[in-house]
């Protein structure tokens, strides 16, 4: 339903400008979407939004990161009969994170250790720009992944030279490899399961800027973003 209507309103947004823009020689409509016998739909708990709330400045460092509390998630993936499936995640905010940037994946390396997450050295994505100043960045990790019911290990795969899906030892959503996916199989193998439901949680965890570098004398709003796409197998 939601891709018929995108791609109801893709065609009414091009009639529009056709008949108000007489001097364009063409424009392009796309009309996408993918044909699969099994549909599947992700689904996170409050509205996938992790809300830090009201921070007060004076909490925060003025030449070093503040880490935030961990955060968590409740993941679902629900499909209409069973199926293999794999997850990617797309940064919206692209070249916002303080630390070291990696241009070509769009992702940081955390300049603090997280100590909710098993390893040091997370991927991170930004939190956003105050002018043009990076206010922070956050990472994500995937854990206690459960498909029908039965435990599964996350394995991933990157297309940086490899076509083999290795063991997810952190779970952690971003890091520098391009191209990454994530996706689940059985205890001890390599190979995607196919399942109805999958259920997880996913921990997110946020750093803060030096304050050296942020204009703290006005509010200042953490906007991360996150799209977490499936693709069929």
């Amino acid at each position: 339903m939601k891709k018929t209507l995108l791609a109801t309103l893709l065609a009414a947004g091009a009639v529009v400008c056709a008949s108000s823009a007489f001097a364009a020689d063409s424009v392009d409509l796309k009309v996408i979407g993918t044909i699969t016998p099994v549909a599947c739909i992700p689904t996170l708990s409050g509205g996938g939004t992790v809300d830090y709330g009201t921070i007060k400045a004076d909490t925060l460092k003025a030449d070093d990161y503040t880490v935030l509390p961990l955060k968590s998630l409740d993941f679902s993936i629900t499909c209409d009969g069973r199926t293999k499936v794999a997850l990617q995640a797309i940064n919206g905010r692209i070249g916002s994170g303080p630390g070291e940037y990696n241009a070509v994946t769009g992702v940081s390396i955390t300049p603090v250790p997280f100590p909710g997450f098993i390893k040091e050295n997370n991927g991170v994505v930004g939190l956003g720009l105050d002018g043009g100043a990076k206010i922070g960045a956050y990472g994500i990790a995937i854990n206690r992944i459960t498909a029908d019911g039965v435990a599964v290990d996350a394995i991933e795969w990157t297309n940086a030279g490899s076509t083999a899906w290795i063991k997810s030892i952190a779970g952690e959503i971003y890091n520098t490899a391009p191209g990454r996916q994530f996706s689940w199989a059985a205890a001890g193998t390599l190979i995607p399961v196919t399942f109805k439901n999958m259920a997880a949680k996913l921990d997110v965890q946020a750093y803060i800027n030096k304050t050296s570098e942020l204009d703290i004398t006005k509010p200042i709003k953490l906007d991360g973003l996150t799209t977490l796409e499936l693709i069929y197998l």
